[in-house]
């Protein structure tokens, strides 16, 4: 017997049961782990064992997944935007919108269609289009198409192998893992793109990375290893450190690590999320612009800070090793748990960054002459209005005369909020990371392809 017992299930919701599990997994977002094809493709074979009826279950099955898509349109429509603003939870992940939105930047109207065919994606792709509201004749005319290939095709391609193949039952159990594996092949193309973006056609002229979580742990010191790729990497093309910390953490992280043979002329250092840029020129790092705070704009800044944290209570009962508040030279970060934290308090500390959101919400809206933006495990980031990474991207491209479009961004909070976000708005290639490990395998990726 199949190990979720599928055949089991489906005989015991019957008809109706079936419509709601398609009509579920079609548009309502907290259903995506709903079983889909596979759960269609069982219900058609047992229909040619004498126990549904072929001609009620496929028009069934295709009413139930125009309806579940058409449910998820008008909910995204509706209420959907509010969706980009709900943290993390156990149900619910940004990412899942982030990747759903990605596969629709791509495909277009089409992807009502081709979504059908991707497990998670195929959930999230009608309430998307009702957020950016999708045409709707358009949206309802690919809903069906797509509804008759998916929920039709696949019920019938299973009464049709069940009726041509002899003793079919004994092997159903593998058919249906089958096409589990075959339905999850776009979805995994589609995850090795976004974690290959250097494996493009044409290779970025330059890479930019974050530092926390994408090039180092966080607050930690450049590994051995990933300086070599580094120092690689700027053979071949220019490479971009650009991080919300500080230039001492440059100074005492970055540059004593860094492997013999960096060529440092190709390595541009952006510090308090693009506020300063230095480059080497003559034997010595030399600050290119700096875009930091008066004396009378820190401590108000700093006043606004504590005034927050005590109102929002976000660090009660929290731990503390080392200062919370930090100065920079063109930014000012809040750490909740310090400086000095260790690296896995802070990770289970605000893992869904619920926490902090609380905090960016206070501080934005007081500090309007300032930008607020949650960055690394622990921390949110204030520079001045306008500067962001977005920033220093744009400064490259004009310095370099380099569009950002030939350039690639790697970073680990490119989600809503985050401090890396900002730079999508320039059409800059992205990739998001989850850590250290995630950078090593694009970057090796990117000197395999230039």
């Amino acid at each position: 017997m199949f190990p979720f017992e599928l055949e089991t299930l489906i005989q015991l919701v019957g008809y109706p049961g079936i419509f709601f599990i398609i009509f579920a997994e079609s548009g309502l977002i907290v259903a995506f782990f709903l079983p889909g094809a596979s759960l269609l493709f069982t219900a058609g074979f047992l229909a040619s064992q004498g126990l549904f009826n072929i001609w009620i279950l496929v028009p069934l099955v295709f009413a139930a997944a125009v309806l579940g898509d058409n449910f998820g349109y008008w909910f995204g429509n509706k209420v959907g935007v509010k969706l980009f603003e709900r943290p993390d939870s156990r149900f619910f992940k940004q990412a899942y919108l982030e990747r759903t939105r990605a596969f629709y930047a791509k495909y277009g109207s089409r992807t009502i269609l081709f979504a059908r065919f991707v497990p998670i994606v195929r959930t999230f792709a009608p309430t998307l289009a009702g957020i950016g509201s999708m045409h709707y004749p358009t949206f309802l005319t690919y809903n069906i198409i797509g509804a008759a290939l998916w929920a039709s095709g696949i019920t019938f391609l299973g009464f049709l192998l069940g009726e041509a193949v002899p003793r079919s039952a004994e092997y159903i159990e593998l058919i249906v893992l089958g096409i589990i594996v075959i339905t999850l092949i776009p979805l995994a193309r589609e995850w090795w793109k976004h974690r290959a973006a250097a494996l493009a056609i044409h290779p970025p002229r330059i890479v930019i990375l974050d530092l926390d979580n994408t090039l180092a742990e966080s607050f930690q010191p450049l590994t051995a290893e990933m300086a070599e790729r580094l120092a690689k990497v700027t053979a071949k093309m220019r490479a971009v450190i650009m991080t919300s910390a500080g230039w001492k953490r440059i100074e005492r992280d970055v540059l004593p690590n860094l492997a013999a043979g960096t060529d440092l002329a190709n390595l541009f250092l952006f510090t308090d999320s693009s506020g300063s840029c230095r480059q080497y020129v003559r034997g010595a790092w030399r600050e290119t612009y700096a875009l930091g705070f008066s004396r009378e704009e820190r401590e108000h800044i700093k006043k606004t800070l504590n005034e927050c944290i005590e109102e929002t209570d976000v660090v009660r009962d929290a731990p503390l090793w080392g200062p919370r508040i930090i100065e920079r030279d063109a930014s000012i970060a809040f750490a909740a748990l310090g400086l000095d934290a260790p690296a896995h308090e802070k990770r289970e500390w605000d893992p869904d960054s619920s926490k902090r959101r609380k905090l960016l919400e206070c501080l934005s809206e007081r500090l309007p002459e300032c930008e607020v933006r949650i960055g690394g495990t622990t921390t949110v980031d204030i520079t001045r209005r306008g500067i962001t990474k977005a920033h220093g991207v744009r400064w490259l491209a004009k310095e370099l005369g380099i569009e950002p479009k030939e350039m690639l961004f790697i970073g680990d909070s490119l989600y809503p909020g985050g401090n890396d976000a900002a730079v999508i708005e320039t059409g800059i290639r992205t990739s998001e990371v989850s850590g250290p490990e995630d950078t090593a395998r694009i970057l090796d990726a990117l000197l395999r392809a230039t």
